[in-house]
């Protein structure tokens, strides 16, 4: 089988754009003030701050970031933020397929998000019993409700 050459040229051209063909690299950084504080992202557990994750999909990230002694008692205040990170330019359509297939390089795209920790004020008895009350009057709420 003889092939001509254009067809091989072709060939060879294809060959290329797929074998220098570029990719963009999406990184989140989460640091928290004081360190060492667990994270979770989506409500999955990625690891303790300093933390980079990899992700593929812009949109808005649920971010739980909580601080533990070494009992297991919280230390500082539960920090929960829905971030939103957004696309860059060449991550819009129609730009992403130059960015994504025919860019020779990688590019690299990184989110940085830093969060202080609030210290936990240790509760009265009583505070601590209106805060009871009050989550199960929530929980009793949720669960009588048509949407649950």
């Amino acid at each position: 089988m003889i092939i001509s050459i254009r067809s091989f040229h072709f060939l060879i051209l294809v060959a290329i754009v797929f074998l220098f063909a570029g990719c963009v690299t999406r990184t989140i950084t989460i640091k928290t003030n004081p360190g060492n504080a667990l994270v979770y992202v989506d409500d999955e557990l990625v690891g303790e701050s300093p933390v980079t994750i990899p992700f593929t999909y812009y949109g808005t990230r649920k971010i739980m970031i909580e601080k533990r002694d070494a009992d297991g008692r919280l230390i500082y205040e539960r920090t929960t933020a829905f971030e939103k990170i957004k696309a860059p330019a060449y991550e819009v359509f129609p730009l992403d397929f130059f960015s994504e297939i025919l860019w020779p390089r990688n590019i690299r795209d990184d989110h940085v998000l830093n969060y202080d920790l609030a210290e936990l004020k240790p509760l009265s008895r009583k505070e601590q019993q209106k805060k009871v009350l009050k989550n199960a009057e929530e929980l009793k709420q949720k669960v009588y409700s048509p949407e649950f």
